[in-house]
């Protein structure tokens, strides 16, 4: 789909559409776990990154922001981003940050209230920087503009599958502690796949947790440690736990939050939920 195209498209339009799939399966995810996108010069030194990532203790250096225009989020002319100087492939590549520094660029960020406050890289993912281009920035509008119509729209649907086991599940969040919680937790990720829009529609729950604590299984392949200890406080806190386990996405609140954060992270699980038969299983992806 072409800028002009998107450009085009009215509300109308957009919101009979906005059920049908992403044109971009990967952009939706990352506009989904993305609090803030921006246009944004980076007002730093080519060479600021690569001297703290040579010193002898790398800190997070600060990059001011002048800001050009928002896409998804806040509406300050000047922020900042904090960045640790360092290549991985789940962050942009420094060569890209030093390429794209003092330029017009694409930011996809995530909002941290609490703890090491500020902006980072969103999605742990390489593209979260990106090359300011007209077609782009119309992609990641109406990208914005269909997720936050799934958003608005979200309604309960009791006909989902294991909507009925997930809801007795959760009922038992906040009433049950210690081992008796971990086992609702246990079950609900044993539903798999399948019952994940249901746990969605019913993860917006703030009763607090007799138990701040869940452990589940590490699977990435890379592990240092057998199980992944979180300190959930609220039952929304811990169903995100579940379905990051489950699904790989999310997992911004599964230590608690502030009620932004936990609205952000809502809203984006009922993208999720909506998009989860846009993508093909990996044993058809190429």
């Amino acid at each position: 789909m072409t800028g002009a195209m998107l450009a085009a498209c009215t509300s109308a339009q957009l919101d009979a559409r906005s059920a049908e799939c992403p044109v971009d399966v990967d952009l939706a995810a990352l506009v989904a776990a993305s609090d803030h996108i921006l246009i944004a010069r980076m007002d730093f030194s080519p060479t600021l990154l690569v001297e703290e990532a040579s010193s002898a203790s790398p800190q997070y250096v600060e990059l001011p922001l002048l800001v050009e225009s928002w896409i998804k989020g806040g509406n300050n002319d000047h922020v900042s981003l904090r960045h640790f100087p360092s290549d991985a492939p789940y962050k942009p590549s420094m060569e890209l940050m030093a390429d794209l520094a003092g330029k017009p660029a694409i930011l996809f960020l995530t909002q941290v209230d609490e703890g090491p406050i500020g902006l980072y890289f969103a999605g742990y993912s390489a593209d979260a920087l990106r090359y300011s281009d007209e077609g782009a920035i119309d992609a990641i509008r109406y990208e914005v503009a269909r997720q936050s119509n799934i958003a608005s729209g979200w309604q309960t649907d009791s006909s989902l599958p294991h909507f009925d086991e997930v809801s007795d599940l959760v009922s038992q969040l906040g009433v049950v502690s210690g081992v008796q919680q971990q086992r609702v937790f246990d079950s609900l990720i044993n539903l798999g796949a399948d019952a994940v829009p249901a746990m969605v529609s019913q993860m917006d729950d703030h009763r607090p947790l007799l138990t701040r604590s869940i452990s589940l299984e590490n699977r990435s392949p890379d592990a240092f440690e057998a199980t992944r200890h979180y300190g959930p406080n609220l039952v929304v806190d811990g169903l995100d736990a579940v379905l990051n386990h489950i699904t790989g996405f999310g997992g911004s609140i599964v230590n608690g939050g502030s009620e932004r954060a936990r609205e952000a992270a809502v809203a984006g699980w009922k993208v999720y939920a909506s998009d989860m038969g846009c993508r093909a299983p990996k044993s058809q992806e190429k």
